[in-house]
């Protein structure tokens, strides 16, 4: 049985349309025909098609440009619903396999670590040393949050999401005197 991969596109997880194709042992022309009337039909009713599926292209190895879809955890459902006996359960457990064990990554806490030499203190009086003279040579508040930014990705911490939201004049975590 071939293995159905989820991944994240744009906030919604997703499964290649191609590999979709495969699973079912169809062509992926037939695939997308039968797509495309779906979402005919979904427009027709006024549903939101891209809860369903997303129109994307892929390129190959020639670089020549093609159609596919991306389709999402409801759009499988869909697809497999309209499928019947062997392949329409071997589909069903590949996609719930799929999209289960993608929502395990994203919900599994990830233990940061630091780079060799590296200590927390050390990353946080760097990034008060330089946020002090940033501001002190005339750096807006946005510059120093890009600053801390690239600093947590060089060292692959997360990037707090509070911290893309930083509103000029309002005290964050990074206002606070550094500690001794």
């Amino acid at each position: 049985m071939n293995e159905l991969k989820a991944y994240n596109f744009h906030g919604k997880k997703v499964i290649d349309s191609r590999d979709v194709a495969v699973m079912v042992e169809r062509e992926h022309n037939a695939l997308l025909k039968t797509i495309r009337s779906y979402c005919e039909y979904l427009d027709q009713g006024e549903i939101a098609q891209i809860d369903f599926f997303i129109e994307s292209t892929y390129t190959d190895g020639q670089n020549r440009t093609y159609p596919n879809f991306l389709i999402t955890k409801k759009g499988c459902d869909m697809i497999a619903n309209k499928m019947t006996g062997k392949k329409g359960v071997l589909f069903t457990a590949a996609y719930v396999t799929a999209f289960e064990e993608m929502r395990k990554e994203l919900t599994t806490p990830q233990r940061l670590t630091l780079p060799e030499g590296v200590s927390l203190s050390g990353l946080a009086r760097l990034i008060s040393v330089t946020r002090r003279a940033m501001l002190d040579a005339g750096s807006t508040p946005q510059d120093v949050c890009g600053m801390i930014k690239e600093t947590y990705s060089a060292v692959g911490f997360p990037v707090p999401s509070t911290l893309a939201k930083q509103i000029p004049g309002q005290m964050s975590l990074f206002d606070r005197p550094a500690l001794q």
